[in-house]
Formats: C-alpha cells, sequence, structure tokens
C-alpha cells in the first residue's frame, strides 16, 4: 500500500498561509511547475518535502495532508476568544503552530477510530449541572476510579502525572505533550464531541503539568476551550462570568488533587508544625506546593493576600529560572509527547490494514523508518 497524498490539501495549505505558487516555489528553491504537479496530482512530493511544507512553510501536521478534506484547523483565535487580547497577543507563532499541531491530532483521532471503542467517556457521562466545583471533583474521582491510597503510592511527580495520563485516557480524554517556548503557557485544552484532549508544556516541572492536566479537564467538563497561564493575573482581566468559569476549574483541580475529606485529617498536624509543612505534604500528594496552599486557603489557614504574593513569588522564580532542553532518548520522548493511548490506537489502525507505513509515520509525526523502534519502547 502506498501513501496517498491529497493534492486539494496542498492547494488549501499554501492559499490558508497567504502564498503564490511563485512565492512558495522561491522560498523552496524549486520550479513552479513542479508545485503545480503536486496541486494537480500529476506529481506527489517526496517525504522530505512534505516535511519542509509542513513544518517549514505551512505549519500543519504531516497527517493533515492525507485528509479526504480540508480540517478545520484554521480558527485558533476563535477556540479561545475567552482570553483577553493582551493574553492571546503574547502567544508566539510557536505556541500557535503547536495549537494547530493538537487540532492535527484530534483530525487524526476523528479520520482513524471508531468512538464505539470506548466504553465510558467521562466528558459525556458527568453532568455539571446544578453542581458546585467540588462536588464535581468528587464525581469525577470516583468515575476515574483512582482512589486515594492510590495516589499516595505515586513514587514521584513523574510517575503520578504518567498515571492521571493513563486514567483520564481510559475514560475518553486523550492527552498530549510539547515543549511550548511560551514558558507562561501550561497548557490547553481542545473540545470535541468526541475526540476532546489536553495539551501539556512539557517545559514544565512535573507538578505543574499535573494541576494542568487536571484543570483542563475541568475545562473540558464544563465544555470550555482552555489555556493555562502559570501567572493567573489575566484572570482579573476577564469578564465576570469566564473568570467564574476559571476560578470554578481552578478550585476543580485543587479539590480533584487534594480532597476535602482527606485534607481535613492533615489539619491538626499544619496547627502544630506551621507552614514549613507545605512541601512534605505537597510530595505526599505528588502536587506543587501551590495546590497544598491553595487548600489552605480553602480552609482560611493563610490570608488571601499570602496566598497571592507566594503562588506570585514560586511562579515568578520558576519564571526566572533557566530551562535547559534535556537530552535523552528520542523515542521515549515522542512516546511521551504522543501518549500511550494515541499511539496504540493509531498503531491498531495500522495492523488492521487501514494504513500504510508511511502514513502511520505521518499522523505520529515520526519517520516511517523509526516506527519499528517506537513500538519497541512502547511494549517496555
Amino acid at each position: 500500500m502506498t501513501a496517498y497524498v491529497n493534492p486539494g490539501i496542498i492547494t488549501w495549505a499554501r492559499e490558508r498561509n497567504g502564498l503564490t505558487i511563485e512565492e512558495l516555489a522561491v522560498s523552496m528553491k524549486r520550479d513552479p511547475d513542479e508545485i503545480r504537479m503536486w496541486e494537480s496530482g500529476g506529481r506527489t512530493p517526496s517525504y522530505t518535502s512534505l516535511e519542509e511544507l509542513a513544518y517549514r512553510h505551512f505549519h500543519i501536521p504531516l497527517a493533515v495532508f492525507f485528509f479526504p478534506e480540508p480540517p478545520d484547523i484554521d480558527d485558533v483565535v476563535n477556540k479561545f476568544r475567552r482570553l483577553p487580547d493582551f493574553e492571546f497577543a503574547r502567544l508566539s507563532s510557536s505556541t500557535l503552530h503547536i495549537i494547530r499541531l493538537a487540532q492535527g491530532y484530534q483530525e487524526s483521532l476523528a479520520e482513524l477510530i471508531d468512538p464505539a471503542i470506548f466504553g465510558r467517556r467521562i466528558f459525556l457521562d458527568l453532568k455539571t449541572d446544578g453542581l458546585d466545583a467540588t462536588q464535581l471533583a468528587h464525581n469525577a474521582r470516583e468515575y476515574i476510579d483512582v482512589n486515594i491510597k492510590r495516589q499516595f503510592e505515586f513514587n514521584n511527580p513523574e510517575s503520578a502525572l504518567k498515571a492521571w495520563r493513563h486514567a483520564i485516557e481510559s475514560v475518553g480524554v486523550f492527552t498530549f505533550k510539547d515543549s511550548l517556548n511560551d514558558r507562561f503557557i501550561s497548557g490547553f485544552c481542545l473540545l470535541h464531541e468526541q475526540y476532546p484532549i489536553v495539551l501539556l508544556n512539557n517545559s514544565n516541572s512535573f507538578t505543574r503539568q499535573i494541576f494542568t492536566l487536571i484543570h483542563e479537564l475541568g475545562h473540558i467538563l464544563y465544555q470550555i476551550h482552555g489555556v493555562t497561564d502559570i501567572d493567573e493575573e489575566y484572570i482579573d482581566y476577564m469578564d465576570v462570568a469566564e473568570r467564574e468559569i476559571e476560578v470554578r476549574c481552578n478550585k476543580f483541580a485543587a479539590e480533584f488533587l487534594v480532597p476535602t475529606n482527606d485534607f481535613k485529617k492533615e489539619l491538626p498536624l499544619i496547627e502544630r508544625v506551621g507552614l514549613d509543612i507545605i512541601p512534605d505534604l505537597a510530595d505526599k500528594y505528588s502536587v506543587s506546593r501551590e495546590v497544598i496552599l491553595r487548600r489552605l486557603l480553602d480552609y482560611g489557614r493563610v490570608s488571601q493576600e499570602y496566598y497571592t504574593a507566594k503562588s506570585l513569588e514560586w511562579n515568578r522564580d520558576y519564571l526566572r529560572a533557566d530551562y535547559k532542553e534535556r537530552g535523552g532518548n528520542y523515542y521515549l520522548t515522542r512516546l511521551a509527547y504522543l501518549g500511550e493511548g494515541f499511539t496504540r490506537l493509531v498503531l491498531d489502525s495500522y495492523y488492521q490494514g487501514r494504513l500504510s507505513i508511511e502514513e502511520l509515520g505521518y499522523h505520529l509525526n515520526v519517520n516511517s523508518k523509526n516506527i519499528s523502534k517506537l513500538e519497541t519502547y512502547l511494549e517496555r
């Protein structure tokens, strides 16, 4: 089986980026007639040319070239219209590209996966009407079925993040990661009637990624596209209704990760030891210090002023810290970015004969010659 490139997608992507054939040809150092051949279907671009088109010129996932029709991945501004203008304006082109990449993952899911394979989908089964954030968090934890004993068994924040991702993917919400240049963005979610997704900023600490994952799950349950910022000052610039949603999602995440019924048991120890106990409690629950501080605020153990000052201090310390891209295993990194759930489902489509090896590589954004190695690491 050979991969079929939809020539109409090439035309759509070129026009979407405001390029003429001649301008694209100059940028690619190609003959314009060659590009006309690609767009007419008279010739198929090489893998290298498709990569160049996708990532350098069109800013779309490779998989989009094989869709039967252009996907709805243009309306990035509209999806996040809840953000204040200044917050959206500071998103870099790199972050906007990753948002489009995430939309491409959704298109891959819609193209390849039958939603009937999921027996349980939290975003369809849980209702939010009449529930406060505390009750919704309680219901979500029961639905996902990770009790507090299991949470306390997480060895470290990295294993905790993997466990939460697996649990949430098992109830129909796919999770992805990428390294965002805009380090103030912790992640975002994109709604879909069948395949809502969360993408986390891999540049953040694992505890920050955990909170973002649950915060964005709240957005999905409330049916709101969301972007999570490390510094929450932008919330003050939202209108009353939008601000209420963000506050509610913060409360949802804090209650989900540090449930009231369990945290009450910690209060006598906090009274004896004082606020120096915060790092130990953060380790116990595999959350950030800020989440514990948020719980203390809920119980009136710290003032709003203290909470605001400390959370800003911790966040600004984080933003000032130099982030160095870590080396490591390429295949493990790709699996972390794609998520095991998505990777396995796309591989299943390949083994069912629905994809060629080239198309499999395009959907996973991995060169087809590396698929076997990627799969080896998936099974470890």
